[in-house]
């Protein structure tokens, strides 16, 4: 999703009036070609994979010291709006063409594909699963009713989960849960929960990416300068978890978020705004107490 001018003015707002959280790291600039980074996923192995947004459909690999493109996966699809990767335990990837700035979208799709580190061919050939919104009936639908763009996706137990990016006016800081199969073919993505991130700044409450550490039980979902984990919850029941929000103390367009298990960190990355800020990638350490359920 690319921010429109006005937005501009909120983000010198706050990068001058915020210090950066102790523990968020900023590790490098992109390459120029990752202006558009919307989706971050580590694969089986190690490898750091992103996405852009718009542009070519093009799967890239990241070193882990500096950050350079060290391999591409071309799908032969055309980007309408990619905004999230994930993965599951056997290593498929997930490509989220699911951006609905406009609420209007009748063409929702996830791209499936094997292991990109496995993948020895320039191009390929990727799985389809198509989607529709069991709630969506307007295309779009009232502006108040702006619910229906997503941005933020993860794979659990054989299903992917998909978070809302509330548009709607006045802002109420929304966020509906979809699940669906990760079986290629013509689904509906079924609504079985919702939350509120607040009623503040939109650009501070919606959400932009999502990881989850199965493992531990913590869901993280992101916006443009915090992070809402939600932890202590069973099975896919993420919202009647423990919440905890972590300010990150700096504030850009950031659009993607994964945790690296062998570090024990999430790296996120933002866009690069007007050329001027963001294109970068960060990372965090895992906040302590979040998987504490007593």
């Amino acid at each position: 999703m690319s921010m429109s001018g006005f937005c501009l003015g909120f983000y010198f707002l706050f990068l001058c009036g915020a210090v950066n959280a102790q523990s968020l790291e900023e590790l490098a600039g992109l390459p120029p070609v990752l202006k558009g980074s919307s989706g971050l996923e580590f694969s089986k192995a190690g490898n750091i994979w992103t996405i852009n947004d718009h542009g070519n459909p093009v799967l890239f690999q990241l070193s882990m010291d500096s950050f350079k493109i060290t391999k591409t996966v071309h799908l032969r699809n055309k980007i309408k709006d990619w905004e999230d990767l994930s993965s599951d335990v056997e290593g498929n990837f997930y490509v989220g063409d699911f951006g609905n700035n406009r609420n209007n979208r009748k063409d929702l799709k996830i791209y499936k594909i094997p292991n990109p580190d496995s993948i020895t061919t320039t191009t390929y050939n990727p799985e389809v699963i198509r989607f529709e919104l069991s709630d969506q009936s307007l295309f779009p639908p009232p502006k108040g009713k702006h619910e229906f763009d997503i941005e933020a996706m993860v794979h659990y137990n054989g299903n992917l989960y998909l978070f809302s990016k509330s548009r709607g006016e006045p802002f109420k800081g929304k966020v509906k849960l979809y699940k669906l199969s990760d079986q290629p073919g013509e689904q509906t993505a079924v609504l079985i929960d919702s939350t509120f991130t607040g009623e503040g700044l939109m650009l501070e409450n919606w959400i932009t990416g999502a990881t989850l550490i199965s493992d531990k039980n913590i869901l993280a979902l992101l916006s443009h300068n915090k992070i809402f984990f939600y932890s202590c919850f069973e099975g896919d029941q993420f919202f009647k978890g423990k919440l905890t929000i972590f300010d990150l103390g700096h504030f850009s367009q950031k659009e993607a978020i994964d945790f690296d298990v062998e570090s024990g960190q999430f790296f996120i990355t933002d866009e690069l705004t007007r050329g001027l800020i963001g294109g970068k990638i960060y990372k965090l350490a895992l906040p302590k107490g979040l998987d504490n359920c007593n």
